[in-house]
């Protein structure tokens, strides 16, 4: 999740929470996500020649702020550091993940109808 002071906080989902409630002849529906946030400051490490950033999963965020609105996040995926000295042992990986709707085309190939084409 990318916070509103620019700061990106990285945690695992524990709970998803879906309110539903009536107003105004309308139902609205709103879905949170409960997540345990790994330490931002003391947690994180980002390398600088490739970007790649590493989560420490034994660190977690010091104050207890859980929830989030599921609009606010990207989902990520943790994977243990290929290293195997004990310095790292602590350490996760963060590949961000594609969203599984995302199709990688270009948009007038998805709406182009071929000229054999008899419908």
């Amino acid at each position: 999740m990318k916070a509103i002071d620019g700061k990106k906080y990285y945690g695992i989902l524990e709970d998803i929470i879906e309110l539903y409630y009536i107003g105004d002849n309308h139902a609205y529906e709103m879905t949170l996500f409960k997540c345990d946030w790994f330490d931002s400051i003391n947690g994180v490490s980002i390398h600088d020649t490739h970007k790649l950033i590493d989560v420490n999963h034994t660190k977690r965020h010091p104050k207890y702020d859980p929830f989030v609105l599921a609009s606010q996040v990207t989902q990520v995926c943790f994977t243990p550091c290929l290293m195997h000295d004990t310095k790292s042992k602590d350490w996760w990986v963060v590949m961000k993940m594609k969203l599984r709707l995302t199709i990688d085309a270009l948009e007038e190939l998805l709406f182009q109808v071929g000229k054999n084409d008899s419908h």
